[in-house]
């Protein structure tokens, strides 16, 4: 699909969706009591339905971070087979409430299951809704847990402004999900299974305190970090085989240790609205810095040469300098990429043939297009590129 036949979105955002509700409904049960009681106390595994235990697909667990008291109205994000929704209803007690939601009817339907054979159904609402769009009224809960969900959404910045939209004034976010830190391979950035099982849709640590101070959130904290090894990757049933040996063929052992990191993010909705945090957090202070002086990251290539300048937004900015008769590798991003050539000469190149590139132009490159820039045989190439990383 090229960039004008994707029309308006260009993250592919819907066919995200439908890769993840095709996986998620292509397992027959979740990665069981050997991931529940990874995550949580045995004494607390013994103790939820077997149908719950076996459906356990998160990656921490959020309710005990969340510090539940009796009375609050909890909102679980992505309830899955229901062991957060359980818990969290007997964090509240009776005289609270807990409010359910997943995209899939069919784990809507393992909640109810849940919440009914643990007793707490009294308590609990299960609802099938997209987390861009909760199917809530604006400020109608005390706190919003989810477990290994918000990195499936090719829309977190929306995700969170609708999390802050239903929180009340005071109100609570706790997380846990993945992050990366590095770079996946391309092959495995773009299978969707791994958007599933949520480490396509992973960003950094960095990226995840800046969305959600934009979403308007105060004390913003990033614990519990854990890594998440390849053992812990092939625990999950939402990783192909195909997937795993791509993991093992393209990833260094050291990298294997740690294809990412679950964390327990908790922030706070604002009591007023003088409280927020400003726009502009972080912006460093005007000047010129020669371009010589920034440090470049690793080589894509021989003679490459990568500076990344700043993120903008949910963009990064790099300069790339590509030696005469050079080349980038082919490869593909998850993410539309807009480039402008400042001098030499070169050639973008795609599958169905090279373009010739100057000083002036600018290219697009639509999600999970391959290709490739490459210099001329007489001189240097140097080009600023913006990976529009994030809705």
């Amino acid at each position: 699909m090229t960039r004008a036949e994707a029309g308006t979105d260009l993250l592919f955002q819907a066919e995200i969706r439908d890769a993840v509700r095709t996986a998620y409904r292509g397992i027959p049960t979740g990665a069981g009591v050997a991931l529940a009681q990874r995550l949580y106390p045995r004494d607390v595994v013994d103790t939820l339905p077997p149908e719950a235990v076996a459906w356990a697909l998160g990656v921490g667990n959020p309710v005990t971070a969340a510090g539940l008291s009796p009375g609050e109205v909890v909102l679980d994000l992505g309830c899955g087979g229901g062991i957060d929704t359980v818990l969290a209803a007997r964090g509240v007690g009776r005289g609270g409430r807990v409010v359910a939601v997943d995209l899939l009817p069919e784990m809507c339907a393992r909640t109810r299951a849940a919440t009914e054979a643990a007793g707490v159904s009294d308590r609990c609402e299960v609802e099938a809704g997209e987390m861009e769009e909760l199917p809530l009224p604006d400020e109608s809960v005390d706190v919003v847990i989810s477990n290994g969900v918000l990195n499936l959404s090719p829309r977190k910045s929306r995700a969170l402004a609708e999390i802050a939209r239903v929180l009340r004034p005071g109100g609570r976010l706790c997380v846990a999900d993945l992050v990366v830190e590095a770079d996946l391979p391309p092959e495995v950035l773009s299978s969707p299974t791994a958007w599933a099982g949520c480490i396509a849709g992973a960003v950094s640590e960095r990226v995840l305190r800046r969305k959600l101070a934009r979403a308007g959130f105060t004390d913003i904290d990033v614990g519990g970090h854990a890594r998440f090894t390849l053992e812990d990757v092939a625990l999950y049933p939402l990783f192909t085989v195909e997937v795993l040996q791509l993991l093992r063929q393209l990833l260094p052992q050291e990298a294997q240790q740690q294809v990412a990191c679950s964390v327990i993010a908790r922030a706070r909705r604002p009591l007023h609205p003088d409280d927020a945090p400003l726009a502009a957090t972080g912006v460093r202070t005007s000047g010129a810095t020669p371009l010589e002086a920034i440090v470049p990251d690793g080589a894509e290539a021989p003679g490459v040469t990568v500076r990344h300048l700043k993120g903008v937004e949910d963009a990064q900015l790099k300069v790339l300098d590509v030696a005469a008769g050079g080349s980038t590798p082919y490869h593909t991003h998850d993410h539309a990429h807009e480039g402008v050539v400042i001098t030499g000469q070169g050639r973008l190149r795609l599958e169905d043939g090279d373009q010739p590139i100057s000083p002036g132009d600018a290219f697009s490159i639509a999600p999970r297009t391959p290709h490739a820039i490459a210099s001329s045989a007489g001189r240097s190439l140097r080009f600023v590129c913006m990976d529009c990383l994030f809705d």
